[in-house]
Parts: C-alpha cells; sequence; structure tokens
C-alpha cells in the first residue's frame, strides 16, 4: 500500500473526488495526519451535506485525481490477497513435506496453523461476500430506477412534451450512470466469483504419500558382486487447484 503524506495530498483539498467507474462522488475536505506527515484518513462531503471519513487504504490518485475505491471493493481485495497468499503456503509444506525436506512434526504443526488461519479467513470472506451481495442489490435497485426515469423521458420526448436539446442531455447522463452502475456491477460479480473459487480450492486437507525419508526400510538383501538394486520410490505431488 501507497503511503501518502499531507505534502502529496494537500493540492487535492477541495477538488472533486471520484470512484474507479469515473462516477463523482464528492469534495475532499480534509486530511487527518500523524505528527510525521502520514495521512491515515480523509474527509469527504458526498453531495452538499453528507461527510464522512475514508479509511487511507481506500484512496488512489489516479490521473491527477483523488480515487475512493468502494468498500467491497477494499474488504474482498485483502481477503483475495490472504486466501492466495494462504493457498501458496499449504501447497509449498506440501511440496517440501512429499520430498522429504521437512520433519513430520514440523509438518504437522504448520499444517494446523494454516488450517486455523484458513478457518478465519472463511469468516472474512463471507463478511466480503455479504458486501458484495448487499452492493449488487443496490446496482440493481438503481438501474431500475434510471431505466424508469429514462422510459418516461422518452415518452414525454416523443409527444412533444420537452425539447430535443433537453432530452438529449438528460438521456446521456441517465445511460452514463447507467453504464457506469452496469460496470460496477460486472466487476462485483467477478471478485464474488474469485473469492468462491479461492475457498473452493480444497487446500487444507491434501494429503500426499509418506515421504521417503520415513518410509520404511526394504528387507535386507544379501549383496551380490557385480549387480546392484535401484529402488525408485514415487512421490506424488498434491494438484495444484485452480485459481
Amino acid at each position: 500500500m501507497i503511503i501518502y503524506t499531507v505534502d502529496m495530498l494537500d493540492k487535492y483539498i477541495g477538488q472533486k473526488v471520484k470512484d474507479p467507474y469515473g462516477r463523482v462522488l464528492g469534495t475532499l475536505a480534509s486530511l487527518y495526519s500523524e505528527v510525521d506527515g502520514t495521512v491515515k484518513a480523509v474527509e469527504v462531503v458526498f453531495g452538499e451535506s453528507v461527510f464522512k471519513t475514508i479509511e487511507i487504504g481506500r484512496i488512489s490518485i489516479s490521473n491527477g485525481e483523488i480515487v475512493i475505491i468502494p468498500e467491497w471493493k477494499h474488504a474482498s481485495s485483502r481477503v483475495i490477497e490472504k486466501l492466495e497468499r494462504a493457498r501458496k503456503r499449504a501447497k509449498a509444506l506440501e511440496e517440501l513435506y512429499s520430498k522429504g525436506e521437512i520433519p513430520k512434526h514440523a509438518y504437522d504443526e504448520f499444517k494446523a496453523k494454516l488450517s486455523k488461519d484458513l478457518d478465519a479467513l472463511k469468516e472474512e470472506a463471507k463478511t466480503a461476500k455479504e458486501l458484495i451481495r448487499k452492493r449488487i442489490n443496490e446496482i440493481e435497485d438503481q438501474v431500475v430506477e434510471i431505466e424508469k426515469a429514462l422510459t418516461s423521458l422518452k415518452m414525454s420526448y416523443i409527444a412533444g412534451e420537452i425539447g430535443e436539446r433537453g432530452y438529449k442531455q438528460a438521456a446521456d447522463i441517465l445511460r452514463s450512470h447507467r453504464d457506469r452502475n452496469i460496470d460496477e456491477k460486472n466487476d462485483a460479480k467477478k471478485v464474488l466469483d474469485l473469492i468462491g473459487r479461492l475457498e473452493s480450492a480444497d487446500i487444507s486437507t491434501v494429503e500426499l504419500p509418506k515421504p521417503a525419508t520415513e518410509a520404511a526400510a526394504p528387507p535386507t538383501a544379501t549383496p551380490q558382486q557385480g549387480s546392484g538394486q535401484n529402488i525408485v520410490v514415487e512421490l506424488v505431488g498434491a494438484e495444484e487447484a485452480p485459481a
């Protein structure tokens, strides 16, 4: 995460802030910083009367503008990062054990910890998914409202109740908002699907054959001069679940 300072953000105070889909959300009103100048949060005024403190982790700068990451997107990105890291660690642990590079007691200890971490991650993922579903429902309601307004606008225009200039301006605004809502909805659905796939990867219960270092010693055979016996131990690695 980028560390923002007062010197980096002071020029944006009083300017409009947007979301990743290009919608203007409000105005950057103030900064909350530490004595070293590190910004911990910002104050944003939404519309004309609603003030809200936004944690700095949800802030980014794009094309010279302040962008506020939606709450659902910020929460889900952290969950996805943790799930992917846990998945990689579990795979690495299984590979080390299958190759006999770590003892069983160490394998069992680290696997138990990973399983505990995954249980905690499931709760975080559940919260993130609830935020995403809630936002999808809100967007769907907004799209219905926009399409209703657009239908009424078209009807009034065709009936000759409003002029062409006003109709085109209003219709463009409504279509733009509808399209940006749909973009966010599609994005949210993709993130929801990704979290589901990462959760379904059964990385906490993968079992591998006993490593060669712990396999029972073969029966002692009488050595014969000029001949040898090759013992082949096949190590089967856990298949990595698709991301």
